[in-house]
């Protein structure tokens, strides 16, 4: 309650609504650490207007952003683009984002289903036809909602890979899963996708028939923040 009255004198200028002030200075005065300065007319005037139009989630990271724009030391890191992108952001994007920031890089697993053939004749090792590769899973990580969803956290992915927050960097070639279990990262992966893996292969060869021969295959890689990422978390993550 110590700054509330200053932090709600400083938005009111820029909100007719004043619940909406109100709430938010509740929310961005927990987030202060220091006495607040006038944050700069144009942000605080742009949040105030997204926070009408958005769920809970999205306001306690406005929030944030507002009190970081009202930190003198902080508010240089403060970047146009953040507005709208808080908007565009679900509880699971947020959830993801603050599993990866903790964390600084995660260990990222794609799953291909290949056709092979004998080299060498009869006794020879079974090899990878590579232009028979088809990829069945994509970026599989360490994070998974508790409700199993694969796909939810793959919107997650694809909506922070679109807005550069995040990266994946792959390395060039697929191993087999004594190699990926080899590794205790990334067979924590494969262990926790396993059913999920399973039910996708099955799917899939029921589709191609031409595939039931098929070998796993995986590459692996890592998914940390792009350079804006970082910047944007120390804004708007709470």
């Amino acid at each position: 309650m110590m700054f509330e009255q200053q932090i709600a004198e400083y938005l009111t200028p820029h909100c007719s609504d004043t619940e909406l002030v109100h709430e938010m200075a509740v929310r961005t005065q927990k987030k202060v650490t220091r006495r607040p300065n006038a944050p700069d007319p144009t942000v605080a005037a742009a949040a105030l207007h997204l926070c009408a139009w958005v769920d809970d989630t999205a306001r306690e990271h406005y929030a944030g952003l507002l009190a970081c724009a009202m930190d003198a030391r902080r508010r240089e890191f403060i970047h146009p683009a953040f507005l709208p992108m808080i908007g565009q952001m679900d509880s699971l994007d947020w959830e993801f984002l603050s599993r990866l920031a903790a964390c600084v890089t995660m260990p990222v697993v794609d799953c291909y289903l290949c056709k092979t053939k004998r080299e060498g004749g009869f006794l020879g090792r079974q090899v990878e036809i590579k232009s028979s590769a088809i990829k069945i899973l994509s970026r599989m990580t360490d994070f998974l909602p508790d409700d199993g969803d694969y796909a939810r956290v793959q919107a997650a992915m694809d909506n922070l890979l679109r807005l550069q927050i995040i990266e994946v960097h792959m390395r060039s070639g697929r191993e087999g899963l004594a190699d990926i279990r080899s590794d205790n990262a990334y067979e924590e992966i494969y262990l926790r996708y396993e059913h999920v893996i399973g039910q996708a292969v099955g799917e899939f060869r029921g589709r191609f028939p031409k595939y039931h021969g098929g070998q796993l295959r995986f590459r692996t890689g890592n998914l940390m923040l792009t350079p804006f990422g970082g910047r944007f978390t120390r804004v708007c993550l709470p």
